[in-house]
């Protein structure tokens, strides 16, 4: 409970139940009509939170894209670091 207590707290509530105030577009806290949310087809992103130096999510390559790009550059990073173990053992007059 004393935790509890160290937190900082929405209000002066201290169970954090204050109401919380809309603070409009730029806001953190934002309300928002069950019609609206129903629009958005019950979807609540909280898009106004994104970092806006974050690449645009709806433009980023399919997923199944992103792991094959991913495993093509594992391999090269696997086959960098197998010529350095042969290098390493030729140096130090150790072969396979």
């Amino acid at each position: 409970m004393s935790q509890l207590l160290d937190r900082p707290f929405h209000g002066k509530d201290p169970t954090g139940l204050s109401r919380r105030k809309d603070t409009g577009e730029t806001g953190r806290f934002r309300k928002f009509h069950l019609s609206d949310i129903k629009e958005r087809q019950f979807k609540l992103d909280i898009t106004w939170l994104k970092d806006e130096s974050l690449e645009d999510s709806d433009e980023l390559p399919e997923p199944q894209d992103l792991a094959s790009e991913a495993i093509t550059e594992l391999e090269a990073v696997v086959d960098d670091l197998k010529e350095i173990i042969e290098l390493v053992e030729k140096e130090e007059g150790v072969e396979k």
